[in-house]
């Protein structure tokens, strides 16, 4: 009996990222590819020399997913699948990537067919894919909101709203895009704002050439960030031996910005069916300076900002109910709901007396045949053996949730606490001892010495 290890894959062309169980989040890698001739860079290897070849730059291979050739003046022979792959295999080989499987997180807009393609993408990348979930709906899951809520998410070329019904269970409902709203044009705006700026102040233009002009979209979205806590940031170019410096002001980045704000505020709000739905935003569009403020103030709705890892932690969170070993893998659109009350002792009697130490401190590992397993928020699945390589158990899990560990078990499996049949959901302390009865294999709950 082992935790499998898993790693959550986000799959949005603003920026693939491995999401680990510990929420740490990879650098997100851009859908850019740039051709020329044999040479084939993509992700971040295609972001420092995008604007010097913008002709040879495809950056619409993820949304448009397909085995249809591409047009000139890319390589006949090639194909958005071939761009993806290589996409994939370089995102996937970044890090030293030991997991036994992955569950990713897909836009709710992708068809069967191009389901299909990207499982065998993965495949040819030898990445152990074992789930497919959509983005919207892991996001969701672990939030609490009212029983109707929007998920709005940005693209590269697109904006998508997903419909999310939130009650006992967390299901997927409409997905609609707005195409006129898209990172990379959003980008195209600011880069003339500060342009313009520069030209006004300095009378250097970085447009002017394909160089400076790649070196202005790289320090764009230093630019953005920085503009978040303040109200203008001081922006210095060098070229040609000189220093040229300016002002940038988030006034200036807003107003720019504010034809697709107001679109997009427009767009949720004509779907939103009353005042009380919850709009939650991905990191990508909370990184719009004042985007957030603007959706909340126009529209008069409940806007949250979500974190960069909430998609992914969420699908290894509910991995048990996304994973599968089937070959064709179901695309996951609902998931258990989320319950805003902590999760107490169900039928459990605590065993060490009240205000004890071992009651008081948070158990840090489980004991399995011997060997110690770090609890952390990804279920460690315990798998009993069986006389029968054909059967199996449905999983029972233990996990960090919040400030307590719990153990999650179906009734059927009759797996006891101390003795105590469990029942769903049961907290855990120090010093518990679970048996799963289809082995007889005893479990002890532990807390490592300091």
């Amino acid at each position: 009996m082992k935790a499998v290890k898993r790693k959550a894959l986000e799959l949005v062309d603003t920026g693939l990222v491995m999401v680990s169980p510990r929420g740490n989040v990879s650098t997100a890698s851009p859908g850019l590819a740039v051709v020329d001739g044999a040479a084939l860079l993509v992700g971040l290897d295609a972001v420092p020399v995008a604007r010097l070849k913008p002709r040879r730059l495809h950056s619409r291979f993820w949304q448009n997913l397909g085995t249809d050739p591409l047009t000139r003046p890319f390589p006949h022979h090639l194909r958005t699948a071939d761009l993806a792959h290589a996409h994939l295999q370089g995102v996937w080989g970044a890090g030293s990537n030991t997991a036994e499987e992955v569950v990713v997180a897909v836009p709710g807009l992708y068809s069967q067919e191009q389901l299909g393609l990207l499982l065998g993408i993965a495949r040819a990348c030898k990445m152990p894919v074992r789930g497919l979930v959509d983005a919207a709906v892991a996001a969701t899951a672990d939030r609490a909101t009212g029983p109707r809520c929007l998920h709005l998410d940005l693209h590269l070329h697109r904006a998508v709203l997903t419909e999310v019904e939130h009650r006992s269970e967390v299901v997927r409902g409409a997905v609609w895009e707005e195409t006129r709203v898209g990172l990379l044009p959003l980008y195209d705006t600011w880069a003339r704002v500060l342009s313009r700026i520069f030209v006004r102040s300095t009378r250097f233009d970085p447009l002017h050439r394909a160089a400076t002009e790649q070196a202005l979209y790289l320090q764009l979205p230093g630019h953005l960030a920085a503009l978040h806590g303040k109200d203008a940031v001081s922006a210095t170019f060098s070229s040609g031996g000189r220093h040229h410096t300016t002002e940038l002001t988030r006034l200036e980045i807003v107003e720019a910005a504010l034809p697709s704000y107001q679109r997009l505020s427009e767009w949720v709000k004509s779907h939103a069916d009353t005042d009380e739905t919850s709009v939650l935003v991905t990191d990508r569009m909370a990184a719009l300076p004042g985007f957030v403020d603007h959706l909340r103030d126009s529209t008069g709705l409940d806007v949250q900002a979500l974190h960069a890892a909430a998609a992914g932690s969420a699908a290894l969170h509910h991995a048990n109910a996304i994973c599968s070993k089937v070959e064709t893998l179901p695309f996951v659109t609902r998931l258990p709901g989320y319950d805003a009350r902590e999760p107490g002792p169900v039928t459990i009697a605590v065993t060490p007396p009240a205000g004890s130490a071992a009651a008081t401190r948070l158990p840090t590992h489980i004991v399995i045949e011997g060997v110690a397993h770090r609890i952390t928020m990804e279920p460690i699945a315990l798998v009993a053996p069986t006389s029968s390589p054909e059967s199996s158990t449905e999983a029972i899990t233990v996990r960090r949730l919040g400030e307590q560990v719990v153990i999650e078990s179906p009734h059927e499996a009759a797996t006891t606490v101390n003795g105590t049949l469990v029942e769903g959901t049961a907290a855990l302390v120090s010093g518990d001892r679970v048996l799963l009865s289809s082995s007889g294999a005893e479990i002890l709950i532990v807390t490592l010495a300091d």
